[in-house]
């Protein structure tokens, strides 16, 4: 099955939008009608996908669904077309060109108040009832048989899958309304807003934060307010309580993991991990250094177990290079470790 498809980019949008039903959908995505309807209904997810768990940063374990064989050729295809179709919203900074977590922080630097919530099971929420009634809904009005196909493609055990091609637009998709609804909401209280898949940051230079969006109670828990809850939950997601903060300027600040207080920048732990590694490299040599990076590092990690070890020194190039990009190229610290590299 061929990975490319024969559409060109400005007519994918119009012809995505005229999809009625199954065998349109096995047209466009250029594959036989019957050997589309083999890999949806009569594989096993086993046969289509391999799961396996990585280690969250928080704690705790997230499952990966990985799919295999020809079901990721077919969400591969599928993922161009929507990177066409879908139009994303001013505050949607994940899984789109151009955007990523740091354009995502710059947006919150030196502000006076940083608001950071978390959705629970971002990509378990958004189910295959969810997804087919946005495929039929406006914007896109497609086709009933057309919409149940794709929302079938796109899911997995009736959710959608952490580690599909698909999966990060369709939530993207799928987010729309829950964007615009929060976006509005922050600008009637002079707030920013901003979406990383889903971790949410608000930020203001008010003196006062707003309590319609989220509170200090005694004792320094933080709450979220009434209104913002309503909307989350009016869009079918969740709140993480374990994963709410309200920083000052004067305190820790932070956005998808990236420090905003003055400027965009690492953490310090990162940058001595980098030092950490450049360190066991120089000592022990590099044969050495991968050996230990593995035994350290990645056997008490769950990974893919479809895909090879990673190479030390590609691991350490990848460190070097998002440095560059958060603290530039000029930056003393990212000279001195990249020409010891």
């Amino acid at each position: 099955m061929s990975l490319i498809l024969s559409i060109k980019p400005e007519e994918m949008r119009e012809r995505f939008l005229a999809l009625k039903n199954a065998r349109d959908v096995a047209a466009f995505l250029e594959v036989k009608y019957s050997d589309l309807t083999y890999h949806l209904y009569k594989s096993t997810s086993y046969q289509k996908y391999t799961t396996f768990t990585i280690p969250k940063r928080a704690g705790g374990q997230r499952e990966i669904k990985a799919p295999i064989s020809s079901i990721k050729i077919l969400q591969r295809k599928l993922n161009i077309v929507l990177q066409q179709v879908y139009k994303h919203k001013e505050p949607v900074h994940s899984y789109i060109y151009k955007h990523n977590v740091i354009s995502n922080a710059r947006r919150h630097v030196n502000r006076r108040w940083v608001l950071n919530v978390d959705l629970t099971n971002f990509f378990p929420t958004i189910s295959f009832q969810r997804i087919r009634g946005m495929f039929i809904s406006k914007p896109y009005l497609l086709g009933e048989g057309a919409a149940t196909v794709l929302a079938q493609l796109c899911c997995c055990d009736g959710v959608l899958p952490q580690g599909a091609p698909t999966s990060p637009i369709i939530s993207n998709m799928i987010c729309s309304k829950l964007d615009s609804e929060i976006g509005r909401l922050a600008q009637r209280y002079k707030c920013l807003y901003t979406r990383y898949a889903d971790d949410l940051t608000f930020s203001t230079n008010e003196y006062v934060f707003p309590e319609s969006l989220a509170k200090k109670e005694n004792g320094g828990r933080v709450v979220i307010g009434d209104e913002l809850t309503r909307v989350i939950n009016a869009n079918w997601f969740v709140i993480n309580d374990n994963k709410i903060r309200l920083r000052a300027y004067d305190a820790h600040q932070e956005a998808t993991g990236l420090t905003v207080n003055e400027k965009v920048n690492v953490r310090r732990r990162y940058v001595k991990q980098i030092r950490a590694m450049l360190h066991s490299w120089e000592r022990n040599g590099l044969e050495q250094a991968q050996t230990d990076y593995i035994q350290q590092h990645l056997i008490r990690k769950h990974r893919n177990p479809r895909k090879p070890l990673p190479e030390f020194k590609a691991v350490l190039h990848g460190k070097l290079a998002f440095l560059k990009q958060v603290i530039g190229e000029n930056s003393p610290i990212y000279i001195r470790y990249f020409n010891q590299f």
